[in-house]
């Protein structure tokens, strides 16, 4: 962000406290403090020290302080409500970093919300899912800034009595990082049903939709602003005569989205979910001729939150197919020219934009391996090959005695491009160990996070670390 921009934001943020404080004369704001470290064997941290943690923390030994201020204003007699946050982080390390973690203004009306800023996303299946139960859209990099339009949880729909309800949101961002096509936006819209098959079973199916365009580009200029160009971008239609020759043949700009599936199972002592996110990049996706490709998760909750273990998960990743390396034919068009097949998706890269990333991190699934910044601090996009992969993970969660703990397992298998691949395959196995001691434990006035981490195989350096993080929750 520039300085005159992050100026023009400041002073917005800062309106925005002066009117929610006054709003809510009666309200307290909350506000967190942290203090940590982290260090490693290596010249970068392991793999579960550092991803899945929304970009926050550095890729080598480092110390921060964040502060958060925050409120949700809403009332409990009011359908109106209005929350506001502010989260920066300060990291001295390699490289010291300044970020602004979270800064937004919610304006709400019963189970709508229009969001106006960078927020983060929620965590789900407990902090053990590799990529948050979504393969194109994890927790390993920054909020975007921009505005969302969505419902905050599931809506019935009043003809279906109780049977079928929908979530939805409807969005636009800014990709405010150093990019190769300068100030590109991100569109984002996703719709999602809930099918109530019985008391026990529930089913939930949906398509996550994100599209880049608009900004600049260094060799192929300006890119289509319009919003005549925005509508075609939210509906994945193909460029208009100021676009370049492929967006007019195909769709303009650079999509990517998942098809999801989740099916849950209620009991008296358990919880079961079934989850799988499959990915696309262009028509063959969508047409599931990737159809291997994917994130697949079990995870079963017990029910019982201060048990030794309190939730399981396993998942499987698998990205290698990528519509196939030579896809067959598929007919003759009506000038009677070959059509031919799709394949080579190539995830989480593009042509024009640099790839699926977001100030380096991956924004999918954080096994898709980031390539170096070059000359000039751009990441463009991931590895070649690397985005060919098998991976599995298993996670756990539960209670001993009053620390609270989660562990990770993941083992990964990096094929290589398809006319290139490996001849021997690298792996990595990772994991991790993490505890919380809460605060006001044995009167202890913060929590206490202590981690240990390890990288250990032929795909990246063996590596052990770990951190310790002091947080204190307060309100004023």
């Amino acid at each position: 962000m520039n300085c005159k921009a992050f100026k023009h934001s400041f002073l917005a943020c800062l309106f925005c406290l002066v009117y929610t404080s006054t709003y809510a004369q009666k309200n307290n704001t909350d506000y967190t403090v942290s203090l940590g470290a982290g260090i490693s064997s290596d010249e970068t941290l392991p793999f579960w020290l550092v991803s899945n943690r929304y970009g926050n923390i550095p890729n080598s030994d480092y110390g921060l302080l964040s502060l958060a201020v925050f409120d949700d204003l809403k009332q409990p007699s009011n359908d109106f409500g209005i929350a506001y946050k502010v989260a920066v982080t300060g990291a001295l390390a390699q490289e010291n970093t300044l970020i602004v973690n979270e800064m937004y203004l919610r304006l709400q009306y019963k189970n709508w919300a229009l969001d106006f800023g960078n927020m983060h996303d929620a965590v789900k299946w407990e902090g053990l899912s590799s990529s948050n139960g979504n393969i194109i859209k994890s927790i390993n990099a920054r909020a975007l800034p921009g505005i969302n339009f969505k419902t905050l949880d599931f809506i019935k729909l009043p003809f279906a009595k109780n049977w079928l309800s929908f979530q939805f949101n409807f969005a636009n961002y800014w990709m405010n990082d150093n990019r190769f096509v300068n100030n590109a936006y991100t569109h984002h819209s996703s719709l999602f049903l809930k099918f109530k098959l019985s008391p026990q079973f529930n089913l939930t199916t949906g398509i996550d939709h994100y599209a880049q365009w608009a900004g600049t580009s260094p060799i192929s200029g300006k890119q289509p602003s319009s919003f005549k160009d925005f509508i075609r971008i939210a509906l994945g239609k193909s460029g208009g005569s100021n676009s370049s020759e492929g967006d007019q043949l195909n769709a303009l700009g650079n999509h990517l989205g998942a098809y999801l599936v989740q099916l849950n199972y209620t009991a008296e002592k358990t919880n079961l979910s079934f989850y799988y996110s499959h990915l696309f990049e262009d028509g063959s996706g969508m047409e599931f001729q990737n159809w291997m490709d994917g994130l697949y998760g079990f995870m079963i909750d017990l029910k019982k939150p201060t048990a030794p273990v309190t939730h399981i998960l396993t998942e499987f990743t698998y990205t290698k197919n990528m519509s196939g390396a030579n896809p067959p034919d598929q007919g003759y068009d009506e000038n009677g020219d070959k059509i031919h097949g799709r394949g080579l998706d190539n995830y989480f890269n593009h042509g024009v934009y640099n790839g699926w990333t977001y100030f380096g991190r991956t924004i999918g699934s954080p096994y898709f391996t980031t390539k170096p910044v070059d000359e000039n601090g751009i990441t463009n996009g991931v590895i070649l090959g690397d985005n060919r992969f098998m991976a599995f993970n298993v996670g756990l969660k539960g209670n001993l005695n009053y620390l609270k703990y989660k562990a990770l397992l993941s083992h990964v298998t990096y094929f290589g491009w398809f006319n290139n691949e490996y001849e021997i395959k690298p792996k990595q196995f990772s994991g991790l160990l993490e505890m919380v001691l809460p605060q006001n434990t044995k009167g202890i006035p913060f929590d206490i996070t202590a981690s240990f981490s390890f990288d250990t195989g032929t795909y990246a350096p063996v590596n052990f670390g770990g951190f310790i993080t002091l947080t204190r929750n307060a309100w004023f």
